[in-house]
């Protein structure tokens, strides 16, 4: 897959290059699960949170969640 400044390309070159290199996702709700991680730790980072700490975060009952707009 080329790669592109488009954010929603971005988002699908990890997963596709996953499935190119298993071969497969053994279940859609493996997929599922992989891609709502993958999706808050992007927004985590982009809103300036180490992937780390919002993984400890989540896994000590206080996910992080972006701040609400005014």
């Amino acid at each position: 897959m080329p790669w592109t400044n488009n954010a929603s390309e971005r988002a699908l070159k990890n997963p596709k290059l996953h499935q190119k290199v298993s071969g497969y996702w053994h279940t859609l709700a493996t997929a599922a699960r992989y891609c709502q991680v993958r999706s808050y730790l992007i927004s985590a980072r982009n809103h300036g949170v180490r992937p780390i700490d919002a993984i400890h975060q989540a896994l000590t009952g206080t996910p992080w969640t972006p701040p609400a707009k005014a």
